[in-house]
């Protein structure tokens, strides 16, 4: 008998090895006694796409989620409504009550948190209107809170920002600032930034209210600011355009508005664009505050503040919307400022409006709130609820948050829903 070739045993023994791990492998897939085989399955965990919330003023720091629909073309209609009480201060001997200017609610989960012009900062459960909790101040709560977990910070007309547990609307910490503080704040992280009345950009520790850093920006801010890659960008009434370093306040540039503003900047791409209250839409250049183009209102007639602009403008698909004081909504292009339509309202436009899905939404002095196609500016829906409406309208699930200067706070959709 000849010896076997070496090259065949090897192949030989390679055949074997493999059919033997085979058979162990194929074991270990097998559920072992008492265990259910259906674990034996690879259980992959399917997550609930997390709920959209508008956490802050326009959605984030950067100012550019405007909501979400579904939308129709039904009219609008009262879902629910709460009513508030009134209160006088020392610069309004008149009693305030319901929702000022240039607020605009956060709504986050089942909840709305609303500041309100009577003093109180409440939290709204969002189904009914029904209050879950209320915190009282000493003077209006106008400006916008922002939102994040268990942290909600407010400025206030009694001169302090207030820090609130979002749980059960306890006092966190608050900080006294010069003056008023109209302006919406933003947090980011562990830091919440607020422009102050007082000509001063503060940003605070949220856990604390301890200043990180405090910058004069030589004007008073009413409107909000932008937060955009480490740069903040804000308006103030004394016409300066400021570009900040979100890290330590650092002036990075400034540039001259020619006339003192209110309006929140936009920071869409390469530009910058925000308002004056006496009548102009202008855009600069975001790294350096070149001047780019400017739009004059003032040629639809009258002059100055009459068309005058204290909304802030909203940018969608390469184009502006903004409302002003001669109760024109104008749809403007992004990249020449020029006008596309115009939509008469009942009144004064001071609040801005979002554009979600196709529409744009928003209120005017005489107390009316306006649904219209973004694309050509017709309308689809109004519904009057009140007198001053100048807050800006959160628009989410369809669904629009709005408080009017007549002490109610509106939770408005669309008939048939």
């Amino acid at each position: 008998m000849t010896s076997p070739n070496p090259t065949a045993l090897q192949k030989y023994l390679v055949l074997c090895l493999l059919v033997l791990l085979g058979l162990v492998l194929s074991g270990c897939g097998k559920p072992t006694k008492g265990e259910p085989a259906s674990t034996a399955t690879k259980v992959v965990e399917v997550r609930k796409p997390t709920p959209a919330a508008v956490p802050m003023w326009l959605g984030n720091p950067e100012r550019n989620f405007f909501g979400t629909g579904p939308w129709t073309d039904r009219p609008l209609e009262i879902a629910w409504d709460f009513k508030t009480g009134w209160v006088r201060g020392p610069l309004h001997p008149d009693p305030w009550g319901g929702s000022g200017w240039p607020g605009q609610v956060a709504v986050v989960g089942d909840r709305v948190y609303f500041q309100s012009a009577d003093s109180y900062v409440y939290c709204l459960n969002r189904s009914d209107g029904s209050v879950i909790w209320k915190f009282q101040t000493t003077d209006c709560a106008k400006s916008a809170p922002s939102v994040s977990v268990d942290r909600l910070v407010v400025g206030n007309l009694d001169h302090y920002v207030y820090c609130l547990n979002t749980n059960d609307g306890s006092l966190v910490w608050k900080y006294q600032t010069g003056f008023e503080t109209d302006s919406s704040s933003a947090i980011i992280g562990d830091r919440a930034y607020v422009g102050g009345e007082d000509h001063n950009y503060y940003c605070f520790n949220l856990a604390d209210g301890k200043i990180i850093f405090k910058t004069d920006l030589h004007g008073s801010m009413e409107g909000g600011t932008t937060i955009v890659d480490g740069r903040i960008y804000a308006d103030t009434k004394a016409g300066g355009l400021y570009c900040l370093s979100a890290d330590d306040g650092r002036i990075i540039w400034t540039t001259s508005l020619g006339w003192k503003s209110t309006s929140t900047p936009a920071v869409i791409n390469d530009f910058v664009y925000t308002a004056t209250v006496n009548g102009y839409v202008l855009c600069f250049k975001k790294e350096t505050g070149e001047f780019a183009w400017k739009f004059n209102a003032n040629t639809t007639g009258g002059s100055g503040e009459m068309n005058g602009f204290w909304a802030s403008p909203i940018v969608v698909n390469g184009r502006i919307y903004i409302g002003s004081n001669n109760g024109y909504m104008y749809c403007l292009t992004a990249d020449k400022g020029e006008v596309v339509w115009r939509y008469k309202s009942h009144g004064p436009i001071w609040g801005s409006s979002p554009v979600v899905d196709g529409r744009v939404v928003f209120g005017d002095k005489a107390g009316w709130v306006h649904l219209l196609t973004a694309d050509d500016g017709k309308q689809i829906s109004e519904i009057k609820i009140g007198d001053n409406v100048d807050a800006t309208p959160v628009v989410l699930d369809g669904q629009i948050y709005v408080g009017a200067f007549n002490g109610k706070f509106y939770c408005l959709r669309q008939s048939g829903r």
